[in-house]
Formats: structure tokens, sequence, C-alpha cells
């Protein structure tokens, strides 16, 4: 295991930070974005005026399974049976089913090093394995021994662009932007070709695919479609919540003539 970075400032939040492999950020965005079966985590900065992070990930076991889908701090995909549970500070942990802690998050004030008043800082303390098993980032909230393997993909800190990059490509980076940009509302990635599946929308970003034969379900408008190559074929859209709201109105306004 190498460190990347230590003690660097980036870029600091407006009423929150991430303190993060080393780095003090607004955001930051580790691993295989998007993917369901390997790992990956965004910190991306509070909405408002609100000091509380906002954190989206898929968390794996040291035998390369999936534990679960954290998506705005919310266990959404729960395979290993996992419980959420909040603390008397300004974050929570998450237990395996045996009650062991796998994930913790704490966000306090602190003087970052330069600064003279203190700030809402986030810290995570986790061991974070890729679909290999292997330990690829080491969080230790904040502490000097923090490790982040070298080859994870990575970028940290965000104002007009990313300010640090590590092996990401354009893509990728594309992906950062839109989840991070969702708050971590969006959290999958559908691309290439899908054939014959039933396809949940909700929370996805549809990059270059091509859906063909399957029925889409949709709820909420927290999706995005980008790139030039997308397709869908002989699809059947199932639409709920607020999305058939939507429908259902612009049915009505087109029946009565926009009146």
């Amino acid at each position: 295991m190498t460190t990347t970075l230590v003690q660097n400032i980036l870029c600091k939040g407006h009423f929150n930070s991430y303190l993060v492999a080393g780095n003090v950020c607004n955001v930051f965005a580790v691993g295989e974005l998007g993917s369901s079966d390997d790992f990956f985590l965004i910190g991306a900065e509070p909405e408002g005026e609100s000091n509380y992070p906002l954190l989206t990930g898929n968390i794996l076991d040291s035998g390369g399974n999936v534990l679960f889908r954290l998506v705005k701090n919310m266990l959404v995909i729960n395979p290993g049976n996992c419980s959420k549970v909040l603390g008397d500070y300004i974050g929570y942990e998450i237990h395996d089913r045996n009650d062991q802690l796998i994930f913790k998050v704490k966000t306090h004030l602190e003087c970052l090093p330069g600064e003279t008043t203190e700030s809402f800082v986030t810290t995570i303390s986790a061991n974070f394995y890729d679909k290999k098993g292997n330990l690829v980032f080491q969080a230790t909230s904040g502490g000097d021994d923090e490790r982040i393997e070298s080859s994870l993909k990575s970028n940290f800190g965000f104002t007009n662009e990313f300010v640090l990059v590590h092996r990401m490509s354009e893509d990728e980076l594309t992906i950062a932007r839109m989840m991070l940009g969702s708050g971590g509302a969006i959290h999958h990635v559908l691309t290439g070709a899908v054939s014959g599946k039933t396809v949940s929308l909700d929370g996805t970003m549809i990059l270059n695919a091509q859906i063909s034969n399957c029925t889409v379900q949709l709820s909420t408008c927290e999706f995005t479609i980008y790139g030039t190559a997308n397709q869908f074929n002989n699809c059947h859209f199932e639409l709920s919540g607020a999305v058939a709201k939507i429908r259902d109105l612009v049915v009505r306004l087109m029946q009565s003539g926009g009146q």
C-alpha cells in the first residue's frame, strides 16, 4: 500500500469538507464509479448550508462480495444484512450482521492546517476492498496512516474542474461530475448492449447504452442520459410515482390543446 498525498488542502467546502486519503476537499470520488459489483465511494458537497456529509458507494467485504450499497447515506441494497447506527454526533456507523463495525462516518469541528478558525470536517473509518478481495483503501478517520492503493482510480476537489485526478478517463470524469452533481442520487451506470431484461432507470446514468426488448421502470426524475449512442428499441415502459404524475399532466395538457 502507498500513500498518494498527505496533509494537502485542495479545495475546502463551503460548510463541510472531507478529509480523505490525506486530502482536504469539498468532494471526492474513488473506485469504479457506478459499478454494481465493484467498490466505489463518492463524497458530494452537502446541500444548502448543511454540514451533514453526502456519501454514496458500493462497499464490499474482504472476499470481494457486495455488503451494501449506500445512496446519500441510506442503505438501499443490503445483501450483507448490515445495519445503520446513529451516534450522538454528526455521522453514523454501519455494522455487519454480527454487529461488527464496518463503516464509520464522523463530522466534527476542526482547525485545519494553516487555518485559524474551526470548520466542519468529515472523516471515514473503514477498510475498502475491490471485487478481487484486494484492500485498495484503508481509511482511519483522517489519520496520517490512511493509505490508498496507487492503482485505485480517484479524484479529489472540484471548482470548475477536478483539482486532482488519478487514472480516470474522460468518460469516468463525466460520470463523476454527474454523480457528484446529483448529490449521490445517481449511483449506477448503464452502458453498452442490454437486451431482454427488466431495467430500472432510477438513480441511473445511461451512457451510450443500447437497450432492446426490455421492461424499463422509472419512478423518479433522478436519472440522466449522456452520449450520442443511446438507443431504446422495442421497450415497454412502466412509469410510477412522480414520473407517472408528470406523464399524466402532459397527456391532459395535450388532450386539452394546451389550454
